[in-house]
């Protein structure tokens, strides 16, 4: 199998536990996809970043980075281009089913 078909795998893999979750969680939104807030409140103790901490809005940014990367939309869910690019789309009927 070849690196390409490699990926190809894990990202149809990835899109379909992401899809389980939000069929299963009616109230998805992209805050699912962050830490606890005390990581943008309170800064590290300890380590060689002692006394940083997370800031929400670059944390948001990258996030909606990273969601463009995966084909998925502001809220963290699949398109359903990207579901049936990744020859998922009966999964994506299943999501359209659920708002």
């Amino acid at each position: 199998m070849s690196q390409e078909a490699l990926f190809e795998l894990g990202d149809r893999i990835y899109a379909l536990i992401r899809s389980y979750w939000i069929r299963e969680n009616r109230r998805w939104s992209r805050e699912m996809d962050y830490p606890p807030s005390r990581w943008f409140e309170e800064p590290l103790s300890q380590g060689n970043l002692k006394g940083y901490k997370l800031d929400r809005a670059r944390y948001d940014e990258m996030l909606s980075g990273y969601y463009e990367i995966r084909g998925w939309d502001e809220h963290g869910i699949p398109h359903r281009e990207t579901l049936e690019g990744l020859g998922l789309g009966d999964v994506a009927g299943v999501l359209g089913k659920h708002g």
